[in-house]
C-alpha cells in the first residue's frame, strides 16, 4: 500500500498497517479525502483514533501530509487509492467510513450504484461499522459533470428508491436520511465543504449506514 508522507511516497504492508491500527481504539477512513484536511484536523482533535484519508492524487495529499510530519501527528495516514482501486490492506479495517462531497466516479458510484463499487466500499468496514455520506449537486451549476457522469436528478424519493436498496444489497443498512442546509456543511472539516457554505444553496443530503453483512 502506498502512502504519502511529506513529499515522499512510501510503501507499508498489511502487517505494518495492522500493527499501527492496534495502537488506537478505532480506525476512521475518509474515502475521496481530497487534500486530507478532514483526516488531519480530526487526528489533531482525537489522538486515540487512527485516521486514514484515501485519494488518487499524491499532490493533493502533500499539503496536510507535510503538516502531519512537521507537527508529529502520528495517528493519520494519507493513502493513494480510489474507489476503483482500493488497497486490499484496508479491507475490514474501519470502524467508521466517511464519503464527504464526492465527485467524479466516486459520486457516480453512489448516485448510479454499481454493485462492484459498492462492494469495494463496504469491504473497508468492519461488521457493525458505520458509513456516513454527504453528497449533492446541481445540474444548473455542474452541467458538464452531470451529463458526463449520467447522474439522475437528486431527490429524497430517488435516494429511497434507487440508492438505499443498492446499498442494502452490499450489506449496508440505512439508518438515517435527511436533507442538509448549506450551513450544516460548517460541521465538516473539508476544504470543499467550507467553500460551499459561501455559495448558493443546492440539494445536499446526509446518509448513514451500518454494515450488517
Amino acid at each position: 500500500m502506498r502512502i504519502v508522507k511529506g513529499k515522499k511516497i512510501i510503501e507499508i504492508n498489511r502487517h505494518e498497517l495492522a500493527a499501527l491500527a492496534q495502537k488506537y481504539e478505532q480506525v476512521t477512513v475518509d474515502l475521496g479525502t481530497g487534500d486530507g484536511r478532514f483526516v488531519y484536523k480530526n487526528a489533531v482533535k482525537i489522538p486515540n483514533i487512527l485516521f486514514i484519508g484515501i485519494d488518487p492524487s499524491h499532490t493533493q495529499l502533500e499539503e496536510y501530509s507535510q503538516r502531519a510530519v512537521k507537527n508529529k501527528i502520528g495517528n493519520v495516514l494519507f493513502v493513494l487509492g480510489s474507489v476503483e482501486q482500493l488497497p486490499p490492506e484496508l479491507e475490514n479495517l474501519a470502524n467508521s467510513l466517511y464519503i464527504i462531497l464526492p465527485w467524479g466516479t466516486l459520486l457516480q458510484s453512489i448516485v448510479a450504484p454499481d454493485a462492484a463499487r459498492l462492494e469495494s466500499i463496504s469491504v473497508l468496514l468492519k461488521l457493525g461499522g458505520n458509513l456516513e455520506i454527504v453528497f449533492g449537486y446541481d445540474p444548473a451549476r455542474e452541467p458538464t459533470e452531470y451529463t458526463r457522469l449520467n447522474l439522475a436528478e437528486i431527490s429524497e424519493g430517488y435516494i429511497k428508491n434507487a440508492i438505499v436498496p443498492a446499498f442494502k444489497k452490499a450489506g449496508l443498512q440505512n439508518t438515517m436520511l435527511r436533507e442538509l442546509d448549506k450551513n450544516d456543511l460548517k460541521n465538516f472539516e473539508t476544504t470543499w465543504a467550507k467553500k460551499l457554505t459561501f455559495g448558493k444553496t443546492r440539494p445536499m443530503y446526509l446518509l448513514h449506514f451500518r454494515k450488517v453483512l
